[in-house]
This record gives C-alpha cells, structure tokens and sequence, in this order.
C-alpha cells in the first residue's frame, strides 16, 4: 500500500516537473521585451557625430524641464547623446520594456 502512494506521488511530481519543463521551453517570448542597446550602438553614434551629453547611472540626480528634481533608479546607465536638434538616449541592460526600447529619439525646439 506505501509503494503504490509512493508511486502515486513520484509519478505526480514527475509529470508536473516535465510540464513545467516543457512550457518554458515552447512558450514564446514575451513580446513585451526588446533588445537593448550595446557598445556598438554607442561607438556608432559617436563615430556618425553624435556628442554625449550625460551620462545617467543608478543614484544620479536629474531635472525636468519644469525643474523638479529626479532620482535614476536603474541597473544599467542611461546615455544621452545629441546632433544637431536631435536628442538620443541608448538605454542598456539585458533587456528593455518595448515602450522604451533600446533608443528614446526627441526633437530640441
């Protein structure tokens, strides 16, 4: 009677084991991540002209155009890079919420 529980239980465990192990293998992405930006992405910029601006790391403080006072809060640095009357902001990391993604482009006034 003990072995058949204990059989009862391995062959539950194993089975949820074997579909947890399947799902993560054949779930897709979540589409909701991006690739990030990388040293290339910055090398290229600046070999096209692009000037650095700033340099955001985790702890720094920053202003809003209305001049309130931010705190970055991230693993990675953020970039921030200018031409002309464009601003660019490369955002590193493993990986990147997509309404971010790997590159925030503005327009100066």
């Amino acid at each position: 009677m003990i072995n058949i529980f204990k059989f009862f239980f391995y062959s539950i465990f194993l089975s949820i084991f074997i579909a947890i192990t399947l799902a993560l293998i054949f779930a897709p992405e979540d589409r909701e991540w991006v690739k990030c930006s990388d040293e290339k992405d910055l090398y290229r910029y600046v070999y096209d002209g692009w000037k650095v601006d700033k340099v955001l790391k985790n702890g720094d403080i920053t202003y809003t155009d209305a001049g309130q006072k931010l705190y970055y809060k991230g693993e990675y640095p953020r970039i921030w890079l200018s031409k002309n009357d464009n601003l660019k902001a490369l955002n590193f990391g493993w990986r990147c919420y997509h309404l971010e993604g790997a590159e925030l482009n503005f327009k100066q006034k």
